[in-house]
């Protein structure tokens, strides 16, 4: 038999797949590690302005610090939202044209990439704020250590080389720029003890000198006003006046009980008159309004203060409040107690009046302490009924659960049996019916 081949199945034509259509859509650009950041600088700074490297006098760390030749140093305040807030920066800058050769390839990417937007994570913004270049070489003049009281004279050239050897910025800004060097001795001498030895000039720091130019400062600040921040949070909160008690004024209403008499029908005030004729009728009838009724208002009014505030208090508040914030941020931590025993003298009345409102505060919170406790006391009293109760609920719930306890299995397991069809056992045993 021959043996036929079956004809191949036609192949169905394959659908055709549309091409996607390509995204308008930009990718965004990966985050960098340094993304770039916002500062407010002076104004009409110069060309040779730079940011520096040198080290804080507060903490002895390395800090970054904005200089221009004309202008001196300057410090960054950084400013930032709340954590709470998401906000964020677009910078832009201005579209430039060919890059110069002398321009790093780096430098020209980052103003391309800046030209053509670019958007921060942080709306941080830091601003160039001026600080006192005495304060940059305070670390210099300090002792080493608080056990160190004796110090020598040196000359400006053995306090520039400590410059140098701290941080190597300084070093590069005194070559660079000879104005600095007189800027820098025009600062030492407002703080420090002089002597001439020759042709040169010895400087020593005069504690009683630093404590003078810092009292200038502070009275400035104070002339000038505290921030909203700091004069609700040290002054006004500071110098409050606790309330140590509270008048309550009574007023207490009663009505007196009258008492009528009728006789032949005419209704007469009277206090006896059981000796009136026997025809009389004698009705004493009380008013409804006759119930002797004390009634207590209290009025709430707060006592007068029990200590007064001298002129003179807040101001000085003010001025250790700048001086505590001045040594906190800018004086080296060997001068702080130094500084501290110095100042002292001159808020002598400030830390009496202090003292006294502490005390009065202790007071205040004792006294609170025990009118809590009475109020206590009397809530316990009045529920002494409730608490009864309670007690009693839970001794039965005891006496239950005790008695659970005690059940067999058998018992426990006879409570689970559906009895709603059946007859109790009482049922079987009632007296029969007498039969008529």
């Amino acid at each position: 038999m021959a043996r036929t081949r079956s004809k191949p199945a036609k192949a169905t034509p394959k659908e055709s797949t549309p091409e996607p259509t390509p995204s308008t859509i930009k990718p965004l650009p990966t985050s960098t590690s340094n993304p770039p950041k916002l500062f407010v600088l002076p104004r009409d700074a110069s060309k040779d302005a730079r940011i520096v490297t040198l080290d804080n006098p507060a903490n002895d760390t390395p800090s970054r610090y904005y200089f221009c030749p004309e202008k001196g140093f300057h410090e960054f305040t950084r400013i930032a939202a709340p954590k709470k807030d998401c906000k964020s920066w677009l910078i832009t800058g201005e579209k430039s044209g060919e890059h110069d050769d002398s321009k790093d390839a780096a430098e020209s990417e980052d103003d391309v990439r800046i030209g053509s937007g670019y958007i921060t994570k942080s709306a941080d913004l830091f601003i160039a704020t001026p600080i006192d270049i005495l304060f940059l070489v305070l670390p210099a003049l300090a002792p080493k250590s608080a056990k160190e009281t004796k110090q020598h004279f040196l000359a400006l050239d053995d306090y520039l080389d400590m410059f140098s050897t701290s941080a190597r910025h300084w070093k590069a800004l005194l070559i660079q720029y000879p104005s600095l060097k007189r800027m820098v001795e025009k600062r030492m001498r407002a703080v420090c003890d002089t002597v001439d030895a020759g042709d040169e000039t010895m400087f020593r720091l005069s504690n009683e000198k630093l404590v003078h130019v810092l009292m200038k400062k502070a009275e400035r600040m104070v002339k000038n006003g505290l921030p909203p921040s700091l004069e609700d949070k040290f002054i006004k909160t500071a110098l409050e006046v606790p309330i140590m008690s509270i008048k309550r004024e009574e007023s207490t209403l009663s009505a007196v009980s009258i008492t009528e008499t009728v006789i032949d029908g005419t209704s007469t005030p009277s206090t006896n008159v059981e000796s009136q004729s026997e025809a009389s009728v004698t009705t004493s009838i009380e008013s409804q309004t006759s119930v002797n009724t004390s009634i207590t208002i209290p009025e709430d009014i707060p006592s007068k203060p029990s200590l007064h505030t001298p002129s003179e208090i807040p101001y000085l508040l003010r001025l250790r409040t700048s001086l505590n914030y001045l040594s906190s941020s800018y004086i080296p931590p060997t001068l702080r107690s130094i500084l501290q025993d110095l100042l002292a003298p001159r808020f002598s009345t400030l830390d009496t009046h202090l003292s006294a409102l502490a005390k009065l505060r202790s007071e205040a919170a004792a006294l609170r302490s025990i009118s809590d406790n009475i109020s206590r006391k009397r809530a316990i009293e009045e529920d002494d009924d409730k608490v009864a109760e309670r007690e009693e609920k839970k001794r039965k719930k005891e006496e239950d659960e005790k008695k659970k306890k005690l059940e067999g299995r058998g018992i426990k397991q006879l409570k689970k049996v559906d009895t709603s069809g059946m007859k109790k056992m009482s049922s079987f045993f009632q007296k029969m019916p007498k039969k008529a």
